[in-house]
């Protein structure tokens, strides 16, 4: 009796463990890796920033790549980023953006105007189009989703308290993308030297903080490579409301009608007609007749008459 207790025990227990199971499931739990993968995303993130009713974005990127035989000679192949972007209550944001290679830039939107400057340039001011607004939000918040797509299959994350992960080198990596595009080809070759970092998701399962640095080799077009990735990414609740800076509006150019004759005079076959030449100037002189290929001009076309010809070999007559 008390092994057939124990059976029953048991086997409810499997009966709930299956329903727990396909309660998670339905419920959209998911598992760590691809739970933290999903959060980082940037269309994603960017909506778990708008979610929060004002929220300020701030992520630092360096990425390094050089020749595996001359590590020290890829400077110039290294870059770090810093950005940062509010996003207020109202959906206006303000992206600004800078690099160590003199480069950056701001862009604003607010309701539906968008400014938008390069570094030491002026900032423009015009009507804002879908969805070029989203595309300048995910690629302010594209960082962690850039390192993750480069060293994600070698990481293993390891739960470190509510909500938090660490992350480290996995023991076996997750095999490559099969979706992987030419210019992605080479991800497929990298291999992981060492790999360290941290994230956190809040109770909605959006991106919190999130921080990695890893060191890899790779091949490249057939070269061999070596990189170095450092993210650091966090998001905080609250942001001021975003105002539009003082900047020109966009100039939109009309062209007058004899700029739209010249450049559309010889569609079809058509050709503009010249205007008469001006009588003024002229010194009285007619106009050259018969001009063309395989014509004389009116002018070469009258030879003197042999009378006023000049008699050559003649003598007078008395």
């Amino acid at each position: 009796m008390a092994i057939l207790c124990k059976r029953i025990g048991a086997s409810l227990l499997f009966v709930a463990a299956l329903a727990n199971c396909g309660r998670a499931k339905r419920d959209g739990i998911l598992p760590p890796d691809q739970e933290l993968e999903a959060a980082m995303q940037p269309a994603a993130l960017v909506a778990g920033l708008r979610r929060l009713s004002g929220a300020h974005f701030h992520a630092t990127a360096a990425f390094r790549v050089s020749a595996a035989a001359a590590p020290d000679a890829g400077g110039r192949d290294a870059v770090t980023t810093t950005t940062d972007l509010w996003i207020d209550k109202q959906g206006n944001f303000r992206l600004a953006e800078s690099n160590d290679q003199d480069g950056g830039r701001e862009v604003v939107r607010v309701g539906s105007d968008l400014a938008v400057d390069l570094r030491y340039g002026k900032l423009i001011r015009r009507p804002a189009q879908e969805p070029e607004p989203q595309r300048f939000l995910e690629e302010a918040v594209g960082a962690p989703s850039a390192a993750w797509d480069t060293v994600g299959r070698f990481v293993q994350i390891v739960p470190a308290g509510n909500r938090a992960f660490r992350l480290t080198t996995a023991g076996e990596p997750r095999p490559a993308s099969a979706a992987a595009t030419a210019l992605r080809k080479w991800r497929e070759t990298v291999e992981v030297q060492s790999l360290l970092g941290d994230a956190r998701l809040d109770a909605s399962g959006g991106l919190q903080a999130f921080s990695l640095s890893a060191h890899f080799r790779a091949t490249r077009d057939g070269t061999p490579i070596e990189g170095e990735i450092a993210v650091a990414a966090s998001v905080e609740q609250g942001a001021d409301p975003v105002t539009m800076p003082v900047a020109e509006t966009l100039q939109v150019r009309q062209r007058t009608i004899l700029e739209e004759r010249i450049l559309l005079g010889g569609l079809g076959g058509r050709t503009l007609a010249l205007p008469p030449p001006s009588k003024k100037g002229t010194g009285g002189r007619r106009p050259v007749e018969g001009s063309g290929p395989g014509q004389r001009s009116l002018e070469q076309s009258r030879k003197p008459s042999a009378a006023k010809l000049p008699a050559v070999g003649r003598q007078g007559t008395p």
